[in-house]
């Protein structure tokens, strides 16, 4: 019994002393976290103020320090840009050229070191997380800073001898990026449900020389759901989906890509006018390796080593009933559009795989659509840039593209563009075997109302060099049964009917039923001027037609 009264007594005794402790600790806690909590209100405002030189305000609504859980909330916090200042400091040529603006629903510092924050002034964390923020970016390239450049521990070390975070985490960000250009004219950039995910996060007087950090961190990730910009014609929303970029990786990779016409063909013409063509493209599974942010974001430039597109759809519609759009298109062939475009871009390697095109286009003669189709496309396209000291070192844009051709023909070609001129100097080479002629009905029925009974391509090779007025080369083509139907179109009807006496005069007297014949192989050697209103694929196209043409009907044939 004494034994047990004895264990009892201990009992008490020892849990009064642990509730005393206990208590003993939250009243320690409470009491260094109201007087901590009112230093780091202080502190707060006052590190933004000192280290923006007054152009910056940090407000917030609440702020908790919980010692007990090591961790600090901020509710509605804001970082707000003094206009007055700001106005003074581009007046003195000390204004920077990033400017920020930013707000957030709340703030949590998890797992924060609170001791070694108030005695070894680090502040170390395992994370912190925003929830809800909203950012705007400013680069103004038109603002003058004369002041000493300083890194982010320069900024910091008068108050803080480091910053180190686990993780930082922005979760459904709205970020809008505006870069002022030397004209004052902007370009803006919005992104919606933005992820961002900052790992390892170090500020100290050696962490901007550590070659495995990227801008103090081991690696920056981004994940963006679905971004959709309207085009300024207000023709087509450009939707990018799925995006994931790594900044360890020096890599983005993108879902989908989709160019939607916002309008269906018969309300795009009418809300076109002039004669255009109409793009439908879904591009998927994007890899961009060796991207350089730093460039994009501070210098606009774009530079990238290899993208990887592992499949696709490109619908074509054009409607030649439209009338013709007022001047010409001299100046718009493909590297010449690229030496316009604003942003700079260079890029080593763009690499295509598995992309289906449909070209269709209305004859206004038949009234009928013509489809071209370009089935399993794979095209590598090497030295993609407008950069001048890019061109000096090489000077040619070139692409290798090969494909099925109206589900039989075997389709190679390589082109040449040269960047140092403004002319639209290119050169093509290119072959086309072993194909039916009867697959080339769907096109040439509607756009030349011409069938073919029979023709077996053997080899079709091609070569030819011009610019933008326009082209001349070498044609090569072997076939054997060449029959032709000449047509006309059924009165009231989607049909056609042969013209039987003009096209027994074609097959009899006019065309070659075969090359080589008799005779030596025959060689074309055509010439073609560029009609102005017309495309570079129109151009290509023409000059190789004029070559088929001289082979299978000779130079001044009547048809």
């Amino acid at each position: 019994m004494e034994k047990r009264s004895f264990i009892r007594r201990f009992l008490r005794k020892a849990l009064i002393i642990l509730a005393s402790f206990i208590l003993l600790v939250m009243v320690t806690a409470w009491y260094l976290a109201h007087r901590w909590d009112n230093q780091i209100r202080v502190q707060l405002k006052s590190y933004v103020l000192d280290m923006s030189d007054s152009l910056y305000n940090l407000q917030y609504d609440k702020l908790h320090l919980n010692l007990i859980t090591g961790s600090l909330s901020i509710e509605k916090v804001s970082l707000v840009r003094d206009t007055a200042v700001y106005t003074r400091l581009q007046q003195a040529h000390k204004a920077p050229r990033f400017l920020y603006t930013f707000s957030a629903d709340e703030i949590n510092l998890k797992y924060f070191k609170v001791w070694r924050y108030f005695h070894k002034k680090q502040l170390s964390a395992s994370s912190l997380v925003l929830r809800n923020p909203n950012i705007i970016l400013e680069l103004n390239t038109q603002n003058i800073d004369t002041t000493k450049p300083r890194n982010a521990y320069q900024n910091i070390s008068k108050k803080i001898s480091s910053i180190h975070l686990g993780t930082l985490l922005l979760d459904n960000t709205n970020l809008k990026y505006t870069y002022i250009k030397k004209d004052s004219s902007l370009i803006y950039t919005q992104l919606h449900e933005l992820s961002v995910q900052v790992r390892d996060f170090l500020i100290d007087s050696v962490a901007l020389q550590d070659p495995t950090r990227y801008l103090y961190a081991r690696n920056y990730i981004l994940d963006l759901k679905n971004y959709r910009y309207r085009t300024p014609d207000s023709l087509y929303w450009l939707h990018v989906r799925d995006v994931h970029y790594s900044a360890e990786d020096r890599s983005i990779k993108i879902g989908q890509f989709q160019v939607e016409p916002r309008y269906n063909r018969e309300e795009f013409d009418r809300k076109s006018i002039y004669q255009r063509d109409r793009f439908d493209v879904h591009l998927n599974n994007i890899d961009i390796t060796n991207l350089e942010p730093r460039l994009l974001l501070e210098n606009q430039v774009f530079q990238a080593g290899k993208v990887v597109i592992s499949s696709g759809d490109l619908d074509i519609y054009h409607n030649r009933n439209l009338p013709m759009s007022p001047g010409n298109k001299l100046g718009k062939f493909p590297n010449q559009l690229l030496l316009k475009v604003a942003l700079p871009i260079n890029i080593d390697t763009i690499i295509g795989k598995k992309t289906d095109i449909l070209y269709t286009e209305i004859n206004p003669k038949s009234q009928e659509a013509g489809k071209l189709s370009f089935q399993q496309v794979h095209g590598i396209f090497r030295n993609i840039t407008n950069i001048d000291t890019a061109i000096a070192r090489k000077s040619m844009l070139t692409a290798e593209l090969d494909a099925v051709l109206m589900k039989s023909g075997k389709l190679k070609a390589h082109f040449g563009f040269s960047l140092k001129n403004n002319n639209g100097g290119f050169s093509v080479t290119g072959q086309l075997k072993d194909m039916d002629g009867r697959e080339l009905n769907p096109v040439i029925k509607p756009l030349a109302m011409v069938e073919v009974k029979s023709c077996k391509i053997n080899d079709l090779s091609f070569s030819m060099n011009g610019n933008e007025r326009g082209a001349r080369g070498e044609v090569k083509f072997l076939y054997s049964d060449l029959r032709v139907n000449i047509l006309e179109k059924k009165e009231g009807s989607h049909e056609f009917k042969k013209k039987g006496l003009m096209s027994f005069i074609a097959n009899l007297m006019v065309i070659r039923n075969e090359n080589p014949g008799k005779e030596k192989t025959i060689i074309a050697h055509p010439a073609y001027t560029r009609d102005p209103n017309k495309s570079f694929f129109n151009l290509v196209w023409k000059t190789l037609f004029t070559g088929i043409k001289e082979t299978a009907l000779g130079e001044n044939s009547p048809i």
